[in-house]
C-alpha cells in the first residue's frame, strides 16, 4: 500500500497538454457543474491549511487556471500581508486563462502580485528550498498517475520546499465505502466524459480526467507515498464522502 504503481514510460507525444489546451476556456465551468459547486469550498479549505503557517512564499504547482493561488492572493491581501506567489503549469493555454483572471481580480481587490510561469514539473526553474508552502489542487494525479516520471516529480516537490515547509494537496480519491465507490465510478465513467465532452468539445480530455480520478490512490495510499518521499504527514481529511481528499504534509 502506498507504493507508486510502476508502468511503461509515457510517450513523448502523450496528449495531456493538448487535452488542457482544448478545454481551458470551459474548465472552470465544468468543474463547478461536476462538483456541484463544492470545489470552491474545498479549495478555500486547502488555502486555509496552506496559510496556517503564514508562509512568505507559496508555489501553486499545476496551477491550471489559477484558482488556488488567486484565492491565496485574496486572503493574503485581505490580511494586509505580502508574499511571493507563483503559479506553475505546463499548459500555456491554461496559464493564459489564469492571467486573465488575475487581471480581473486586481481590478476589484488589492492583492499581491502573482507570477504565472510555464514549465516542466519534473525540472522546475526554482532554487532549492525556495518556498515556504506548496499547494497542488486536482493536479498531483497528473504527476503520479501512470506517469513514468512520478518519482522525479516528488523529488522536485521536496527540493523546492524549505525544511519545515508545508505541502497541501487537494485531489480526487477512491472512496472507502463500496456503495459510494460504485456510484462514484458510474458517475466518473459515464456522466463526466459525456457531459464534459459536450460542454468543452473534447470527450477524450474528460475520458482521461474521469479515468485518472476513478483509479487514483486512496487517501491512505497518498499519505504513504508522501512519507516514502520524505514528507511528514500532518493531517488527512476526507471530503465528499471520500471522493476527494485534503492532505497536508511537511518537509
Amino acid at each position: 500500500m502506498g507504493q507508486i504503481r510502476r508502468m511503461n514510460p509515457i510517450p513523448s507525444d502523450f496528449p495531456l497538454r493538448d487535452y488542457y489546451s482544448d478545454i481551458h476556456s470551459t474548465y472552470d465551468r465544468v468543474n463547478r457543474i461536476f462538483t456541484f459547486g463544492c470545489d470552491r469550498t474545498w479549495r478555500r479549505k486547502a488555502v486555509a491549511a496552506c496559510l496556517q503557517s503564514a508562509p512568505g512564499s507559496v508555489l501553486d504547482l499545476c496551477t491550471g487556471t489559477g484558482d488556488f493561488i488567486l484565492e491565496v492572493a485574496r486572503q493574503v491581501g485581505r490580511n494586509g500581508r505580502t508574499a511571493m506567489l507563483t503559479g506553475f503549469d505546463f499548459s500555456a493555454a491554461m496559464l493564459t486563462e489564469a492571467r486573465r483572471k488575475l487581471q480581473k481580480l486586481r481590478e476589484r481587490e488589492r492583492i499581491p502580485e502573482v507570477a504565472f510561469m510555464e514549465g516542466d514539473a519534473g525540472k522546475m526553474p526554482f532554487a532549492e528550498c525556495l518556498f515556504d508552502a506548496v499547494g497542488i489542487t486536482f493536479g498531483i494525479r497528473n504527476l503520479l498517475y501512470e506517469n513514468s516520471s512520478a518519482e522525479r516529480h516528488l523529488e522536485e516537490l521536496y527540493r523546492v520546499l524549505k525544511p519545515g515547509g508545508r505541502l497541501v494537496i487537494l485531489e480526487s480519491s477512491r472512496p472507502g465505502n463500496r456503495w459510494w465507490r460504485l456510484f462514484n465510478n458510474i458517475y466518473l465513467q459515464l456522466i463526466i466524459p459525456c457531459l464534459g465532452g459536450m460542454i468543452s468539445g473534447s470527450v477524450k480530455a474528460y475520458r482521461y480526467l474521469a479515468k485518472s480520478s476513478r483509479d487514483y490512490y486512496t487517501m491512505t495510499e497518498m499519505g504513504s507515498i508522501l512519507e516514502g518521499a520524505g514528507f511528514e504527514l500532518l493531517s488527512s481529511e476526507s471530503l465528499f464522502l471520500g471522493s476527494v481528499m485534503l492532505v497536508v504534509a511537511e518537509k
